[in-house]
C-alpha cells in the first residue's frame, strides 16, 4: 500500500493492523474546504489535531473502570418531539462500541443553573458551564463520560448567542441541546441531526479537538446550515484516534452502524458504511 493513501495527520499506517489498515484510507472522504463567512473556521482559528498531538495530549481513555457512556436528560423528554432515547441510546453504543445507559431525567427546577432569555431571539437559554460543574458532580464511578442533553437552547457565556454543544476535554462531562435541531414534522430529521451533534461532543469528552483535515462529523459548525452539511462519519484521522484510544474493532464498528442507518432508513450514510466495509472484506 502506498503511504500516499493515507492521511499525514494518521501517524505511521503500519502502526494499524493490516486487517483493518484499508478502513483508513484516505480516498472516499473529502477534504476540508476553505470556509465561507460566518462559519466556524472563518471565525475560530484552528490549526487541526494531528494522531501525535491527540497521543501526546494524553486524552481519556477507556478502561475496565470506567467503560460507559452515560446520558443524562435534563427536563421533560416528550415522545414524539424530542429524538427517541432508546435510538440515541443504540447509536451511542453502535458509534463507540461501549456500553451507554440513560439516566433518569433531572429537573431544572430541583438544580441551580443559570438562566436568561437571549436578547437577539427571545427563547430561554442555560449556562453551559453551569450544567458541565453540575455533571462533574454527579459523574457515575464506572462513567467514561457523561453526557446532558436538553430540549432547551444554551449559551457558554453571556457575550455569545448560542452554542449547539459543550463538552470538556477533560472532566469527561458534556452538554447538547436539540432546541435548534428539531425539524417539525420530520422526526427523521430531528434525529439525524440528535446523533450527529452527540457523537460531536461525545468525541470531544475522548480528547479530540475539531476537525481541520477533512468533512467529518468533529467539524465545528457555527449555525444549522453548516451543521446539517457536515458528514455524520468521522474521518480516517479522527476513526484513528478512536482505534487507539479504546483498541476498537473499527470493521465491527461499521456493521453496527450499517445495521442502524438501515434500520433508521438513513440509505446515504449506510452506503457510506457498506463501501468501507467492502474495502476490507473483499
Amino acid at each position: 500500500m502506498e503511504s500516499s493513501e493515507f492521511h499525514p495527520a494518521l501517524g505511521s499506517p503500519l502502526a494499524i493492523p493490516a486487517d483493518v489498515r484499508g478502513l483508513f484510507h484516505s480516498d472516499g472522504f473529502r477534504g476540508k474546504r476553505q470556509p465561507n463567512p460566518g462559519e466556524w473556521l472563518a471565525q475560530h482559528e484552528e490549526g487541526g489535531q494531528t494522531l501525535h498531538d491527540f497521543i501526546k495530549s494524553k486524552p481519556n481513555r477507556p478502561n475496565p473502570r470506567r467503560d460507559v457512556i452515560y446520558l443524562q436528560p435534563f427536563g421533560q423528554w416528550c415522545e414524539g418531539r424530542c429524538p427517541s432515547l432508546k435510538a440515541l441510546e443504540r447509536y451511542a453504543r453502535s458509534f463507540f462500541l461501549r456500553d451507554v445507559a440513560i439516566l433518569p431525567s433531572i429537573s431544572l427546577e430541583e438544580v441551580a443553573v443559570t438562566e436568561r432569555i437571549n436578547p437577539h431571539e427571545g427563547q430561554r437559554q442555560l449556562l453551559t458551564t453551569d450544567i458541565l460543574r453540575l455533571l462533574a458532580r454527579r459523574l457515575p464511578d464506572d462513567a467514561f463520560c457523561l453526557l446532558g442533553m436538553s430540549m432547551i437552547d444554551l449559551y457558554p457565556d453571556p457575550n455569545w448567542n448560542f452554542v449547539f454543544g459543550q463538552a470538556s476535554l477533560r472532566n469527561r462531562v458534556g452538554v447538547y441541546s436539540f432546541a435548534r435541531y428539531t425539524a417539525e414534522g420530520d422526526p427523521r430529521l430531528t434525529l439525524r441531526r440528535s446523533i450527529k451533534v452527540m457523537a460531536h461532543e461525545i468525541g470531544h469528552m475522548y480528547g479530540m479537538t475539531h476537525c481541520t483535515f477533512f468533512e467529518c462529523g468533529l467539524n465545528g459548525s457555527n449555525h444549522l446550515e453548516e451543521a446539517d452539511r457536515r458528514p455524520i462519519h468521522l474521518c480516517p484521522v479522527c476513526l484513528r484516534k478512536i482505534h487507539w484510544s479504546s483498541d476498537i474493532d473499527p470493521l465491527e464498528r461499521y456493521y453496527h452502524l450499517d445495521e442502524f442507518y438501515r434500520s433508521m432508513g438513513y440509505r446515504e450514510p449506510a452506503d457510506f458504511v457498506r463501501e468501507r466495509i467492502q474495502r476490507v472484506s473483499n
